[in-house]
């Protein structure tokens, strides 16, 4: 197991107990200790600054597209400063997403976006593909083994609750794999 996703589960999971050895009281007080986090409204508001987006406060298509084309959703790249904040940009892992025209360094992503000129053919063809991607049922289904988990299934609750206490839903674990090897190799080019 990853040390971020150890870290993690101990946060979502104080009482050190695993899931399936919890039982149904447990399960309900780690329950309310979670609502708490998932019934503040800013912790469920939608971060990304692409307000014209589609999939703008549509969690479920956002996060599929984005973990298909093997990024992270804007609102889940705090967690991925956390994780790597001291790694130069050079060596860090990037999250965002590769579509056939998109960069594949942090440089070249930042000049790719401030120069987003496409032609209303090549958007309309973007767009059209972005919208093959999230109806198709395999794409959006969740893949979480906790199917018992009160959120399960609701991208909103769980994004913000994993958010919340820095990591990342189980959808996106393979993204968080990567981040967690890019920091390792970094610690042991360091050491």
């Amino acid at each position: 197991m990853d040390i971020s996703l150890k870290e993690h589960l101990a946060k979502l999971n104080p009482t050190g107990i695993e899931w399936d050895d919890m039982t149904e009281q447990q399960r309900e007080e780690l329950r309310v200790q979670w609502d708490k986090v998932v019934s503040v409204p800013e912790n469920l508001n939608c971060t990304c600054p692409r307000t014209g987006c589609r999939n703008n406060r549509n969690c479920k298509f956002c996060v599929s597209l984005h973990r298909y084309y093997g990024g992270l959703a804007d609102c889940l790249r705090v967690v991925d400063d956390k994780l790597q904040e001291e790694l130069p940009l050079e060596k860090r892992y990037n999250i965002h997403m590769y579509t056939s025209q998109t960069p594949k360094s942090r440089e070249e992503y930042a000049e790719f976006a401030a120069a987003a000129e496409r032609t209303p053919e090549e958007l309309k063809r973007e767009i059209e593909e972005y919208h093959r991607v999230v109806h198709d049922p395999k794409n959006i289904a969740c893949n979480c083994p906790r199917t018992d988990c009160w959120y399960h299934n609701n991208c909103v609750k769980c994004t913000a609750l994993h958010r919340y206490y820095d990591g990342f839903p189980n959808c996106c674990r393979p993204i968080g794999e990567k981040i967690d090897a890019a920091v390792q190799a970094y610690k042991q080019e360091q050491a």
